[in-house]
C-alpha cells in the first residue's frame, strides 16, 4: 500500500503542497506558513529573529524517528470532545496526513485529557526518542496559531516555547 502524502486538503490553512517528508512540510507548510502572517501583521523582530535560529534546527528534531502518515483529527483539545450513550464524539476537525505526534501537543496544552487517555495512546504508539522536544515544537505551532487567530496575549508564549527549543 503506498503512504499518503503529507498535506491537508483544507485551502484555509495556507498552501498544502505535497512533500515527501514530514519535517519539510511542517516547517514549509505549518511553522512558517504561520510565522509569514506574523510577519505580516505584527512585524515582531523578536519572532523573526527566533524563528531564523530555530529553522535551521528542525531537521535535527526528527532524526532517526520513522514517520509513517496517519490522519490526524488536527484541533484534538478538550473543547472538541464530547460523549454520549453511542460513544465519544469528535468534532471541529482540521485533518490532515502528518505525524501522529503532532496531535497531542494541543490536547496537553489545554487539559481535559485524563492521563489514562496518554497512557493508552502510548500503549498503541510509544513515545519516540525525542519525543519531548517534538511535543514542544508543535505547541509552539498552536501557539503561533492561536497569536494569528487571537492577538498578540498569545505572543510570550510563542517567545518562550522557541526559546526553549534554542536551549
Amino acid at each position: 500500500m503506498q503512504k499518503p502524502p503529507f498535506r491537508n486538503d483544507d485551502e484555509k490553512e495556507g498552501v498544502n503542497e505535497w512533500q515527501s517528508d514530514w519535517p519539510t512540510f511542517f516547517t514549509r507548510h505549518r511553522l512558517q506558513a504561520q510565522m509569514d502572517l506574523i510577519e505580516r501583521d505584527y512585524g515582531d523582530r523578536e519572532a523573526r529573529e527566533l524563528w531564523s535560529q530555530l529553522k535551521p534546527k528542525i531537521p535535527e528534531m526528527f532524526r532517526d524517528v520513522e514517520i509513517i502518515p496517519a490522519l490526524v483529527h488536527g484541533d484534538l483539545w478538550a473543547g472538541n470532545v464530547a460523549e454520549d450513550e453511542s460513544g465519544p464524539i469528535l468534532f471541529d476537525p482540521a485533518c490532515f496526513y502528518g505525524h501522529s505526534e503532532f496531535e497531542l501537543a494541543i490536547s496537553m496544552m489545554f487539559g481535559g485529557f485524563s492521563s489514562s487517555f496518554f497512557t493508552a495512546y502510548h500503549s498503541k504508539i510509544p513515545r519516540a526518542p525525542g519525543f519531548e522536544k517534538r511535543n514542544k515544537l508543535y505547541q509552539l505551532f498552536n501557539y503561533i496559531n492561536h497569536w494569528n487567530h487571537f492577538g498578540t496575549g498569545y505572543r510570550g508564549s510563542t517567545l518562550n516555547v522557541m526559546r526553549k527549543l534554542l536551549k
